[in-house]
């Protein structure tokens, strides 16, 4: 079983109605979409995060149950995580309402059971802000003997300590197995992608937008070209990368802490940018399932 471990929330999507502009909410995160692709896929999933009591966390917790992924949540009485969205040209910018929520009070006394779990994905906003993001990171620290696969979906408005924030990147990069980064993240980090090898990472998957994606080992290099599609929306696409990316590779048996071979890695990588290809052709986060590809 994979276990993603980050943010599950609520994203306010803009519509327009009848009375004027109005903001649809719809169950989100990146790691909740990354979970909830992972389950779409076939593949064995579990969620671990802090989930609110509340109707929003409701909806949250029945997406899960709807999609095959198993709930290993904190469950509190605080309020769910909101990020209102904004479309501009289908690229979406996030304003996020995150303080005392559930999801960001998480602590590492929180920690889920690790029965069954064979790998771990980590990432998210849930990496930038405190106390959750140093739960997430105990977590993963504390199962590095677990193929561990990293995307810290970086949001440069939402990090308000940016040492903190590199310190603990830092720290998960030595024990991270696969890394996933945007150019946009790479360029934040300032950061090449030979960097992120000597840090201890055994794969780089490099999303480039329109260009495809690039997966870099010690040993090889593999591209795979974008699906040509009509895009409605960017939301959830690199989430359900990643887990056509993990489900390509667990079903190849060859998600471990080594690097793939570069036959397996291909096959992996034409999986999560075919999935990635069915979610931005349509609104918001609703990865497709396996009979959809």
């Amino acid at each position: 079983m994979i276990l993603c471990a980050g943010e599950a929330l609520i994203d306010m999507l803009p519509r327009v109605t009848p009375e004027g502009p109005a903001f649809l909410p719809a169950t989100g995160g990146a790691v909740y979409n990354t979970a909830i692709a992972l389950g779409r896929l076939g593949a064995p999933v579990a969620l671990h995060t802090g989930l609110s009591s509340d109707l929003f966390g409701k909806m949250l917790s029945d997406g899960l149950a709807a999609s095959n992924v198993a709930c290993r949540a904190a469950v509190s009485d605080r309020p769910t995580t909101l990020a209102f969205v904004t479309l501009v040209e289908g690229q979406a910018t996030y304003a996020f309402y995150d303080e005392g929520t559930a999801g960001r009070m998480l602590s590492p006394q929180d920690a889920p059971s690790m029965e069954g779990v064979t790998a771990l994905f980590v990432g998210g906003i849930s990496l930038a802000v405190e106390p959750c993001a140093e739960a997430y990171a105990a977590l993963a620290l504390a199962n590095a003997h677990l193929p561990l696969m990293i995307d810290p979906n970086i949001r440069p408005g939402f990090i308000r300590d940016a040492d903190a924030f590199r310190a603990r990147l830092d720290r998960l990069l030595a024990v991270a197995d696969i890394v996933k980064l945007s150019d946009e993240d790479l360029e934040w980090l300032g950061l090449k992608p030979d960097d992120l090898l000597a840090k201890g990472a055994k794969m780089l998957c490099l999303t480039e937008g329109a260009a495809g994606v690039r997966a870099i080992t010690r040993s090889a290099e593999v591209h795979v070209p974008a699906r040509a599609v009509e895009v409605v929306d960017t939301v959830g696409a690199g989430d359900t990368f990643n887990a056509g990316l993990l489900a390509g590779l667990s079903r190849a048996g060859a998600l471990t802490k080594d690097a793939p071979a570069p036959d397996i890695l291909r096959a992996a990588l034409e999986l999560g940018v075919t999935a990635a290809a069915v979610t931005v052709g349509r609104a918001g986060a609703n990865p497709p399932w396996a009979h959809e590809l």
